[in-house]
This record gives C-alpha cells, structure tokens and sequence, in this order.
C-alpha cells in the first residue's frame, strides 16, 4: 500500500507540475489554463473561505466537494496520496536520517492543534471579507511558489517581483520537515485542519492489535502525521495522512487499517481548548481592521495598484483573491506582478500590472479565464473594448486599469528637443490616446528646427501601459502609468471628468448573494431612454423619468438576468410607474414601499425610484435568487 501511495503521490505531482509548466509556456492557448484551474477548484477550503468572505458560491469552487466528500469516509487521504505541497514535505522528511531521536518527534505534540486555530482565525476573517486563507493554504502556496519563484529559477518562465521572499517562504516551510516530519502539514495546514476536522466521521481507520506488539516502536519511525499509531496510546484520527508506513513498517502485523475498524481507544476528533479557539476567532476579527487601519483602500490608493483588467471593486477583490499566482503566470505579455506594498498588508502578493516589465496586450483575455475564484471576472476581447477602439465594448463601456501621464521634465521632444515617437508608435488604440504635435524648438547650438511633441488623449487611454514599457528611458520613463481613471472604481474616475458616470444604484459581484455583474452598468438620460427602450420609453418620459441605470447580471447557478432601476422625479412619480403595471399573476414581496413577484420578474419602487428585473430562464429558485438581488439593488438605494 505504501508503494501505491508513492504512486500516487508522484502521478499528481508530476501532473501538476506539467500543467503549471504547459500552460505557463503556451498561454497563448485560450483555455489551457482551465486545466490548472482544477486544483484550486478541488481545494474545499479556498470554497467555504471565498463563499464566506463573498456571501456567494463561485460555480467552478463546488469541486471541493470531490475531495471534502470522501475526506467524511476516508480520512485525509488527501494529504497522503494528493496533495502536491504535502509530496514536497513527504520528499523531503524522508530524507531526514531515522534514530530514536525522529522516533520520538513522530509521536503526537499539543502544538499541532495550532492549525486549527489557525483555521478557526481564517474563517472568522472571512466571515467579515477577507481573503486572508490564500496566503496559507497549500494549493494556493504550491501554485505561487512554482509559478514565481520555481519555473522562472529553473528557467523555464520569466522572472518575477517578489520571487525571492517566495522561494525563502517555501524553502523555509520545506526545511523544517528535516528537523520535525511533515511540519507544516502538522503545526499549521489550514486546509489539513479543515479535513481533519471533517475524517471525524470517517469509517475508514486503523485498528491495532496490541498482542502483536513487541514494542518496537518501528511503527512511529515513518509516521507522516504524527497521529500515535503505536499501541498503547490512543490513535488520533484528525492527525493521521493515510500513508499507511506503520503497517509497512510493523513486522508482527500489530497494525492495519479497515473499514469500521475496532478501535476503541481512537480520537475522533481535534484535541482543542475553548480559550484558543476563542483567540483564533477573535485575532481572525480583528485581523482584517488592523490590514485596513490605513488609508489604502480607497481613499489614498497607491497610484501604482493597478489591477488586472475585468478585477472586481478592490474590496470584493481581495474577499475573492487567493495570491495562486495563475492570472500572473498565464499572462503572456508579463505585465502581471505579486504586489508588495502596492495594495496594502492586506493586498500583499495580489496581482497588479507592472507597466514597466510587461503591458497588457489589448486582445487577451486569459487572466479572467485562469482566475478560480472570480476576483478576476471572465470577460471577452469585446467586452474589453481594446480592439478596435477605446470608448466602447460589447458590455457598454471599455475596460480602462488606468491612465498615462508625460513627465515632460524627462520626455526627449519635451525637454531635449529630440525627436521620439515611440509612445505614440507604439499605442494600441485606435484612435490612439496618445497623438503628436509640431512644436517649434531651439536645440542646444540655437538652431531652430521642428520637433513632434506627444500628448494624450485621457478619453481613449486605456492604461494598457504600453508606452511606459516602450519608452527609451529604462530608470524612469517619462510616460507612467496610474491607477487613476480605472473603470472599476466609479470614485477613482474624476479625472476624466466623467461627473455623468452612472451612479452606484446597481451592486457590483459579491454583493449580491450568488450573483455576478459581468458587464459594465450602462446609464441613459431621459432624452436617451428611447435607445434603451425603444417603443416603452415614452411611457416613463409621461411618468417624469429623469435617469435608467442597466446592468447585466450572472447567478452562480446559471440564471441570467438584467436589472433596470429608473430614477423619477419624485416618490408619486415611482408608485405611478409601479401602479400602470397590472398585477394579474404576481404576489406581494416584501421589499421598498411595494413589490410584485411575476416569478420570472420582479418590479418594486421605493421613494423616487422604479427597479424592474427580469431573469432570461424559467428555473427552480429564479424567483428567490431574483428577490435576493432585489434587496441588494434595495440596498443601495439607501445610501
């Protein structure tokens, strides 16, 4: 069985470095990255976190349940026979030289209850919106360290920022298994705590017979989870990995694992105290305040936070961003970088687009589909609204992550009355932000002469950062790019002077239990509104309409719908709309002043506004995802 074991474990591990390899160089590939996808996908605890932190289940996450289900009748086999980060530190504990000495640290330590609280203090982040788990759980730290640190090292990707205090984490976490087996899998594994946890009902276990034993104690000498399969002491079934070197190990056969084993003496469940699980939850808590005890967040962003396109809002960003690594990884301009200082503590390790290394390349779409948890949402070339034009999109609206400015004290045409056009060449809208105009200039022997100076255009600059990475001038370019005018932020947009951006009437993904927001919203004066309803409009210009707001929305089961929230003159006006619509075939729903539920609709007024959401499939529990996004659209009204 051990045999079967190594196996095993070699088989996913080679697999998964192939994989990260493979798609990392071949991105151009549209949907090799789904196949890396899996392994966070199948990680039950960046699940239960991410539907924690975002009151929603992201679709690709319920593969957690392939492993948390058989984990309530196996054990952790996980640990033992999957895990690529466990084969690591199985590697490289077996390498430790045996004695008395290891012997004795494979017995079971009051210390390896410390995951637990970990865990407990991960989820009590959660709970509040935090995406705190990705910075320790296996997977996600498997996948970053390999993707920044292990492939560009090996030369097998380009390098990375921050690559080294990765490779030191991970080299750190891995050295240790040479002074105690399979330390961190032991001591501080949150997922390994969350599986733990859940083996308590497991009827697959180890059954000693204590008239075999001589005591030899060779059964403790390749324990992987120091979980006392020596007879005489109660085995811990939380501890244990499933390797299975015990029975290998015993020689008189005192050992053996089976289904609905007789072990009466066995632990079935975490040794913990209250007054730590207390401190857990509580240091969980305030945790995530403290990360944001700063400005950072909004109101004094760093300039250089530039996220990737199609990145949620920054808060629902980092409750959904598990620092796996993937989106930098599959990005094949490499313009994707872990930050470090950029985003906050608590943002440390997120992705943001370094202009300076790499741009982001107007058709690519790969980091939205490599993403597992939806901080990145999937978008399309079109949505994206590079090619072919700034200023629209199949959603509406381009995706802009920022916006370029000149330092004209360092440009060459500017301040050296030398000719350069490389930005403008190098430009990829059309019509190009950035554009050139002759200038007369006077060089240094007072000779006059004509040279094109570049402006930009901030209303078609997308922030792509292709003129900062092209700029000769490699210390520091004279055209940067900033977070400023990033359309995921509606208050990070007063630069473009866009005071008529539709206001925050429509929750943004991750607000609304279950649902997405996979476009742009789109806002229509009343003058306008016959582009939006053409043959209706004229209804709501007689009710006194002044504004519509629209978005498209996504729920996790599939259900699509759109929401429309019409701002009236008054609160007379709002009743007036919602009273024209015949009632034949609703029920009341108790949200705003009134509301009707068709089942496939919803219309409900409050104060000086109509919302009106209709789902485009007839499916079980349409109604009650629809009523859920109207409270939150309800809501935002409030504010």
């Amino acid at each position: 069985m051990p045999r079967l074991r190594r196996l095993s474990q070699a088989v996913f591990f080679a697999l998964f470095a192939a994989l990260l390899w493979r798609a990392g160089s071949r991105a151009a590939e549209a949907r090799l990255p789904g196949a890396v996808r899996l392994f966070l996908e199948s990680d039950p605890l960046v699940a239960i976190a991410n539907a924690l932190a975002t009151r929603a289940l992201y679709h690709g996450l319920l593969w957690g349940l392939a492993i948390l289900i058989p984990t309530f009748f196996l054990g952790r086999f996980f640990c033992g026979w999957i895990c690529p980060l466990g084969t690591l530190h199985h590697a490289v504990s077996s390498a430790a030289k045996p004695g008395r000495r290891r012997i004795e640290s494979n017995r079971y330590k009051r210390w390896q209850s410390l995951k637990y609280y970990l865990l407990i203090g991960l989820l009590a982040s959660a709970v509040f919106g935090g995406g705190l788990a990705g910075l320790v759980d296996p997977i996600s730290l498997a996948v970053r360290s390999f993707a920044v640190s292990i492939l560009p090292a090996a030369g097998l990707a380009k390098p990375f920022r921050q690559a080294v205090p990765m490779a030191l984490v991970l080299l750190g976490i891995l050295l240790l298994n040479l002074r105690i087996t399979r330390f961190w899998c032991r001591a501080l594994c949150p997922l390994g705590a969350l599986l733990g946890a859940a083996s308590r009902w497991s009827i697959l276990g180890l059954e000693k017979r204590a008239g075999n034993c001589k005591d030899c104690n060779r059964c403790l000498l390749h324990c992987q989870g120091g979980d006392d399969p020596i007879p005489g002491a109660p085995w811990r079934k939380p501890e244990c990995h499933l390797c299975m070197n015990c029975v290998a190990d015993c020689p008189d056969g005192g050992l053996g694992f089976r289904f609905f084993p007789h072990a009466p003496a066995a632990i079935d469940r975490p040794s913990l105290e209250r007054r730590w699980m207390l401190t857990g939850a509580v240091a969980g808590v305030a945790a995530l305040p403290l990360l944001r005890a700063d400005t950072g967040l909004e109101a004094d962003a760093h300039e250089r936070r530039i996220r990737p396109p199609a990145a949620l809002g920054e808060e629902a960003f980092l409750a959904r961003c598990i620092r796996c690594g993937e989106c930098m990884r599959v990005c094949p301009g490499h313009a994707l970088h872990p930050a470090f200082t950029e985003a906050g503590w608590e943002g440390i390790w997120t992705p943001v687009v370094v202009p300076r290394i790499g741009y982001c390349e107007p058709s690519c779409t790969l980091c939205g589909q490599a993403c597992p948890t939806g901080a990145i949402r999937e978008f399309t070339a079109g949505q994206k609204g590079w090619v072919g034009g700034a200023g629209g999109s199949d959603a509406g609206e381009t995706i802009r992550i920022g916006t370029a400015f000149f330092d004209r004290g360092r440009c060459l045409p500017w301040a050296m009355a030398t000719e350069c056009i490389v930005c403008e060449e190098r430009c990829p809208t059309s019509p190009k932000a950035i554009y050139l105009r002759p200038a007369a200039v006077t060089d240094a022997a007072g000779n006059g002469k004509q040279v094109r100076q570049p402006y930009l255009d901030p209303a078609r600059c997308v922030g792509c950062g292709a003129c900062e990475f092209a700029c000769p001038l490699k210390d520091r370019p004279a055209v940067y790019v900033t977070s400023a005018g990033e359309s995921r932020s509606r208050a990070n947009r007063v630069f473009l002077g866009e005071a008529a951006t539709p206001p925050r009437w429509l929750p943004a993904g991750g607000e609304a239990p279950g649902w997405e927001r996979p476009g742009e919203i789109r806002s229509f004066a009343a003058a306008d509104l016959w582009k939006y309803l053409d043959g209706d409009a004229e209804r709501y210009l007689r009710a006194g309409v002044r504004r519509t707001v629209t978005a498209a929305y996504r729920n996790w089961s599939g259900l699509e719908a759109v929401a429309d929230v019409h701002q009236m003159a008054d609160a007379v006006s709002a009743a007036g709309i919602f009273d024209s619509e015949s009632p034949a075939g609703s029920r009341p729903v108790p949200l705003g002043d009134a509301a009707r539920s068709y089942g496939q609709s919803l219309t409900f007024h409050k104060g000086p506004f109509f919302v009106r959401l209709v789902a485009f499939q007839d499916t079980a529990g349409g109604e009650a995802a629809l009523i859920g996004l109207g409270r939150a659209i309800e809501m935002r009204l409030e504010r």
